[in-house]
């Protein structure tokens, strides 16, 4: 899986790109053909806001699929954890949606 890493404002560090690949990367264990992820973390800068950090996630497949979610959290860190936790979810609901659509016809 090819995986894209974007910031606005700051660069990542080198910590958290090299977690992002490895836990984007772990989520291609649930559905096969996903071909190109892109994560993108900007910061917000309204005071008002407690989780400033937000990670936006990507992901298209063969077939047409795309998978996608923004989360927020108080860190980067914390935010790619809730975007990986969030995708788990989605796409065990896709495989499952497949298997069933593959059993009909």
């Amino acid at each position: 899986m090819e995986i894209a890493i974007s910031s606005r404002g700051a660069e990542p560090s080198a910590a958290l790109v090299a977690a992002t690949r490895q836990k984007i990367a772990k989520l291609s264990r649930f559905f096969d053909g996903l071909d190109v992820a892109q994560v993108h973390y900007a910061e917000e800068k309204n005071p008002r806001i407690t989780d400033k950090e937000t990670c936006e996630v990507v992901i298209d497949g063969a077939g047409g699929h795309q998978v996608q979610c923004k989360v927020s959290a108080r860190d980067r860190f914390g935010a790619l954890d809730l975007a990986v936790e969030k995708l788990e979810h989605q796409l065990a609901r896709l495989k499952s949606r497949e298997a069933i659509r593959g059993r009909r016809g």
